[in-house]
């Protein structure tokens, strides 16, 4: 039978395969026992690489998809679940230089109609925005971030703000543009991404506002269950939004 981690971890694979398929040079397979290899072109080894969503990963399997020629040259990092698994994953994970090791914490919630109203909170107004203004999106992100624009590129393109199945949100104080999300939605999940809020701007509820945002049009959408990656930073503000800690993923990059 399946958990709440598994049907999650399975949206978030499918979710990161739209985003690629998306981009004008992405590539994505998935093996017979749960291995996808994902190439989005996107800076970030976060969002390229070799990715197990089993239980247990298979290290064969990763193995074989860590041996692609398709991620030389790019970004890229091993992940799978938990934080104990076949030992041979880190021997796989350091043959091809990937010695760096995170922890992801992966949160999950179960939506209701009360959790899109945070994002009407105060003088913030968050609305979804198209590929036309894909530069403020991409300028707002890059600042929450603290990274160039030209960094961002990959997540403001039409082909992914324009997409059925995802939406870009800004959030707005007199016009001024305050912080960012996006939304996948997987079936009955929604994936939560780039939560972005300027450094000027933080700790002012935007970034509760514009996740807020992704949950209330997905609940409307049909989406029952949302899920993230969280980092160490951002986890206690999920937490007090009714996210919970399901369990926490291993990165093996460079």
């Amino acid at each position: 039978m399946q958990t709440s981690a598994d049907i999650a971890a399975e949206a978030w694979a499918a979710a990161i395969a739209m985003f690629v398929a998306a981009q004008p040079d992405g590539y994505h397979r998935a093996g017979a026992r749960g291995t996808y290899e994902m190439v989005s072109g996107a800076p970030t080894p976060l969002l390229s690489g070799v990715f197990s969503v089993a239980p247990r990963a298979d290290a064969e399997e990763v193995a074989q998809f860590a041996a692609s020629e398709r991620l030389r040259g790019v970004p890229w990092s091993i992940q799978v679940r938990g934080e104990r698994f076949d030992p041979r994953i880190a021997d796989i994970a350091a043959a091809h230089d990937r010695t760096q090791r995170l922890s992801l914490p992966l949160m999950t919630k179960e939506i209701t109609e009360e959790d899109g109203k945070a994002a009407e909170a105060g003088q913030v107004r968050v609305r979804p925005v198209t590929g036309e203004e894909r530069e403020r999106y991409q300028a707002t992100m890059a600042a929450g971030f603290e990274g160039p624009p030209e960094v961002f590129e990959r997540f403001s393109l039409p082909a992914l703000m324009d997409h059925p199945g995802m939406r870009a949100y800004v959030a707005e104080v007199d016009g001024e543009p305050v912080g960012t999300s996006f939304g996948v939605v997987a079936g009955d999940l929604v994936g939560v991404f780039n939560i972005a809020v300027p450094p000027s701007h933080r700790r002012r509820g935007y970034g509760r506002a514009v996740t807020a945002a992704v949950l209330g049009d997905a609940y409307a959408a049909g989406a029952r269950t949302a899920f993230l990656h969280a980092s160490e930073l951002g986890a206690p503000l999920y937490a007090d939004m009714g996210f919970r800690l399901v369990e926490r993923w291993t990165v093996f990059s460079s």
